[in-house]
């Protein structure tokens, strides 16, 4: 079985915010796999299950706000008795600017307080795979909570929407080819406008870079 669990808060007052980034993408994976989410108290989720290629995928939602994820994880891993090498994680970057992922392997929270939990309530084990969705730049300081529970100004919005999209295929990557492979073909993708140099006019377009960023949201 393979796990892939997004992070966010529950209530339809965050639906929209960059915090939600993950249920964001796991809804878009729900839609993609005719999956149907079933709320699933002991879990402390909403979960769906479904069969992808030759994987029997488990999708969840953590009912148990960001901050408390792992207490969901943690009873999601024990049920299932998976493996941390099953599980992915999707969350919110503030690091990552807005049309940018990342895929990365273990590592710290880098101050995203969900992934916080997670490494918390599995004792310190950090060896699960993580999808990080842009939401920057980040204001920093005493704003970045604000920032992250805040939606999208209205000229962003259709720049998010193709990111949590791209996120997606992303997440279909990993469970068909795997981290490696996947990491190789996300990583670099840029979405949006891109100023080539100063004083020059900003142009849309995908292209790729090598570049890396470790430090998350709140």
């Amino acid at each position: 079985m393979k796990i892939i669990v997004g992070l966010g808060n529950p209530e339809l007052r965050y639906y929209s915010t960059r915090h939600n980034a993950g249920f964001r993408v796991v809804d878009l994976l729900a839609t993609e796999l005719g999956a149907h989410f079933k709320v699933a108290n002991d879990l402390k989720a909403d979960v769906a299950k479904v069969n992808y290629k030759t994987h029997t995928v488990l999708l969840a939602k953590p009912k148990t706000y960001m901050n408390l994820s792992g207490d969901a994880v943690q009873r999601i891993l024990h049920w299932y008795k998976a493996d941390l090498s099953a599980l992915l994680v999707i969350h919110d970057d503030v690091s990552l600017p807005l049309g940018r992922l990342r895929l990365q392997k273990g590592g710290g929270a880098g101050g995203q307080h969900g992934v916080e939990s997670i490494i918390e309530c599995l004792g310190g084990r950090k060896e699960f795979d993580r999808l990080k969705v842009g939401v920057g730049p980040d204001p920093g300081g005493d704003k970045r909570a604000d920032f992250v529970l805040s939606p999208f100004a209205q000229t962003d919005k259709e720049l998010f929407e193709k990111s949590l999209d791209k996120c997606k295929e992303a997440s279909l990557s990993w469970l068909e080819k795997g981290m490696d492979a996947s990491m190789n073909a996300f990583n670099g993708v840029i979405l949006g406008e891109v100023i080539e140099q100063k004083n020059t006019t900003s142009k849309p377009r995908e292209t790729s870079e090598n570049k890396s960023a470790d430090i998350s949201s709140p």
